[in-house]
């Protein structure tokens, strides 16, 4: 039985971003038709979706790459499944849903606000203690988080950005400076884990160059990976946890989840388990 799927990315030549090309890589595997679409390179008219002026036929299944917008929308109403879950993915690229939703007895939650930059900086030093971290709600790649150390800081923020543009404001892990957790995660079991370094940034992510190493894989990170499975129906997820004095603090799930860093730290065919799931979904089908 062969199977076929889009991949949504931002454009449609991305044709060597690392995730598509180790997901394609593995669909060829398993005899399995892998298109890439561009977002950008899409248009919605009524309900059919044309890519570069080409009518889109119904595949199988769709997997986002890509978080925003309706058009991404529109595009996985041609497959049967998605991967993730379009109602899942939509809610959980918001920060404020995963950290109002999402519970584990398995990691401590940072103390939070949810606000505008209009907010006496004075409440949130108090409330939160300085430093503390400010995070765009759909942010990515550790783009839109600062870390506000005086009131200058949070005055500057709130010019680079419209004063009602709304903010995840958390407690700041010291003992998690510059360093988390990147777990992968497959329905609730981690397959693979690392640890993300940065000897020059208070963020870790490896798009702003922080370095990766492969780390064992604890009973607990299972529980936390079961408990976030049930609570947020999402099959792969990248879960970012920070480093506590004896349990860590949940930092953050990443819903399109990179491959690049995960593999190469870990040396897990990581794309070759997303795939082997999804025709798994089909054949038992």
């Amino acid at each position: 039985m062969t199977i076929s799927g889009y991949l949504i990315e931002k454009y449609n030549d991305m044709g060597n971003a690392y995730s598509y090309r180790r997901l394609q890589e593995e669909a060829q595997k398993q005899n399995i038709d892998l298109k890439m679409l561009g977002v950008y390179d899409t248009c919605i008219n009524g309900n059919d979706c044309y890519n570069c002026g080409k009518l889109l036929e119904n595949k199988d299944f769709v997997i986002n790459r890509y978080k925003y917008g309706k058009i991404k929308d529109s595009i996985n109403q041609l497959g049967q499944k998605s991967y993730n879950n379009l109602q899942a993915l939509n809610t959980y690229i918001n920060k404020w849903e995963q950290i109002k939703n999402i519970d584990s007895k398995y990691f401590i939650k940072p103390k939070y606000i949810v606000g505008c930059c209009d907010l006496l900086f004075s409440l949130l030093a108090d409330m939160l203690k300085l430093p503390f971290v400010a995070k765009g709600l759909e942010s990515s790649m550790g783009q839109e988080i600062f870390l506000i150390k005086n009131k200058t800081d949070y005055v500057s923020l709130a010019k680079l950005f419209s004063p009602n543009k709304e903010w995840l404001f958390e407690e700041f892990i010291a003992s998690s400076c510059g360093r988390d957790m990147r777990l992968y995660c497959v329905r609730g079991e981690v397959v693979a884990a690392m640890e993300r370094c940065s000897l020059a940034d208070f963020r870790a992510n490896v798009a702003l160059g922080a370095n990766v190493k492969k780390i064992a894989i604890l009973p607990e990170f299972h529980d936390i990976a079961q408990d976030i499975y049930r609570a947020s129906n999402l099959d792969f997820v990248g879960l970012d946890l920070l480093y506590g004095k004896n349990v860590p603090y949940f930092c953050e799930i990443n819903v399109t989840a990179g491959l690049e860093g995960i593999e190469k730290a870990t040396n897990v065919n990581v794309a070759g388990i997303v795939v082997n799931i999804i025709k798994g979904d089909f054949n038992a089908g």
